[in-house]
């Protein structure tokens, strides 16, 4: 796989850090919207199923 990279070390922290940031942008996308919407549920409603 390093052979199909060219031109970036083995180790290189700028890329380490663009996909931890990648990462949780798509982590923190994923949980606000399940949890918009269950903003606008009615507690009651959704207790009662």
């Amino acid at each position: 796989m390093v052979s199909m990279v060219v031109g970036i070390p083995t180790w290189d922290p700028a890329v380490f850090a663009a996909v931890a940031l990648l990462l949780g942008a798509v982590g923190l996308f994923a949980a606000y919207v399940p949890s918009i919407r269950a903003t606008r549920v009615d507690p009651v409603d959704a207790l009662r199923g």
